[in-house]
């Protein structure tokens, strides 16, 4: 009989760009944990690339598998664990949604993370454009809060925990109600979906 695997997250004590890997985990009713490094400067060494998030996956019978990047972390979770589709046309839509995220989440740090003013015009301009774009998906798929049919996956998952930082911080002036309707019928219907899941 083949065990199910266990994984082990090694990141910082902090929600940072694990944070929608650990989604994944706890979604996808992984048997996971999660090791804070205590001594960071004598561990670099040990990880791939000298950098984290790194996940661990260990299976009886099997060599242990490390992977390093986040992005490659959560495409490997996501798919192993049923939010990214087996259809590989399908799945590479899905993929491509959260991509579409990444120079947004880049600027949002620069502008307002490490305060730099020149990146804020271009986080404005571009997340106008994701945006308007995001929200033709959302409206394509019937406007039932989520991007692809009628459950749960990989691209929801980003997008809802993307935008609550954003919104967190107050750079939410682009994906307001009367900007974005569909993008904000998602938050609701895929925090409703994860808070029941995730108690």
């Amino acid at each position: 009989m083949t065990t199910s695997p266990s994984y082990e997250l090694v990141y910082f004590n902090t929600p940072g760009i694990s944070q929608i890997i650990r989604a994944l985990l706890d979604l996808g009713g992984a048997d996971w944990k999660e090791t804070n490094p205590e001594d960071w400067p004598s561990l670099k060494p040990t990880m791939p690339l000298e950098r984290l998030p790194v996940l661990i996956e260990r299976q009886e019978g099997k060599e242990d598998l490390v992977i390093s990047e986040s992005s490659v972390i959560e495409r490997y979770v996501a798919r192993k664990l049923g939010f990214i589709s087996s259809d590989p046309a399908v799945a590479v839509k899905q993929e491509q949604v959260r991509a579409q995220f990444d120079d947004v989440t880049f600027l949002w740090m620069e502008a307002y993370i490490k305060n730099n003013e020149t990146a804020r015009p271009r986080f404005d301009e571009l997340i106008k454009v994701v945006v308007r774009k995001h929200e033709e998906l959302l409206e394509k798929n019937g406007n039932n809060g989520h991007y692809f049919g009628n459950q749960l996956t990989y691209p929801d998952i980003s997008t809802y925990l993307i935008l609550s930082v954003f919104r967190k911080q107050e750079c939410d002036a682009e994906f307001n109600e009367e900007k974005a309707p569909n993008l904000n019928k998602l938050l609701k219907v895929v925090g409703d979906e994860i808070g029941a899941r995730i108690k």
